[in-house]
């Protein structure tokens, strides 16, 4: 299904194409999956090198983000409810080595070493809606306005007691959505609170679960975070052509 969309839309620009697309986007895969370094990519996929740069120009280009929000354009109506979370993702010490400063890495230094944060938007099916890189030891609220979509009309947003904030809650009942957050203790004023509606927040947590299950996700070790983003963008859009196949059987 990538390698279709590749030729249909990517494809089709100037440029010199790929020579062997198929194996290109097969040694990625295998990158994916196993973690290991490039330069011990099989040769049966090609040269590392070649497979990297490839690699990396799709993740520049935004190709990943392209693919990842057609197919969520052809499955809209699972977002009806929308799940907001993040989770922390460990850096390998191959990852802190770019010159770059910890906030354009987005790698963040908390209790158990560097990290960097993963906010994401899931829908009803527990499928990507956005992803967004942020350092490890940034709050969760902080970029919750930047991972949600811009059209919220009519739409449940569920998201734990993190993300109960007066702008958050503001900004998604401005855009036409429904806040299903639980307040926190503190808070002094009451807020309504839906708990049959607001136990559907585990779907965000197995959709973790589920790209975790990728070595290269699961560990970050690449020093750039759009090539990173690209890796978990990749098990995203494997995770909903898994739920087609599956939703068409």
């Amino acid at each position: 299904k990538i390698n279709n969309l590749y030729r249909t839309e990517v494809g089709s620009h100037r440029g010199r194409p790929v020579g062997n697309l198929d194996a290109t986007l097969n040694g990625i895969w295998w990158i994916l999956c196993t973690g290991s370094i490039w330069n011990q990519l099989p040769e049966r996929y090609g040269k590392w090198n070649s497979v990297w740069r490839c690699f990396r120009r799709w993740c520049g280009s935004g190709m990943w983000g392209w693919i990842l929000q057609n197919l969520t354009e052809q499955h809209s109506d699972y977002e009806i409810a929308l799940m907001l979370d993040g989770s922390h993702i460990k850096a390998h010490q191959d990852a802190s080595r770019s010159p770059l400063d910890s906030e354009q890495q987005k790698l963040g230094k908390t209790k158990g070493g560097r990290n960097t944060k993963l906010s994401a938007v899931v829908n009803l099916a527990g499928r990507a809606v956005s992803l967004v890189l942020v350092p490890g030891n940034e709050h969760d609220s902080v970029s919750a306005i930047e991972t949600l979509p811009k059209n919220l009309k009519a739409k449940f947003v569920l998201a734990d007691k993190a993300y109960d904030a007066n702008r958050i809650r503001s900004h998604i009942e401005s855009a036409g959505g429904f806040c299903v957050i639980p307040p926190k203790a503190n808070r002094k004023e009451t807020i309504s609170y839906d708990k049959e509606i607001g136990r559907l927040r585990r779907i965000v947590e197995n959709f973790f679960c589920r790209i975790k299950s990728y070595r290269r996700v699961a560990t970050r070790y690449e020093q750039l975070p759009k090539t990173f983003l690209g890796f978990v963008t990749l098990s995203a859009i494997v995770d909903w052509i898994k739920f087609e196949f599956v939703h068409a059987a």
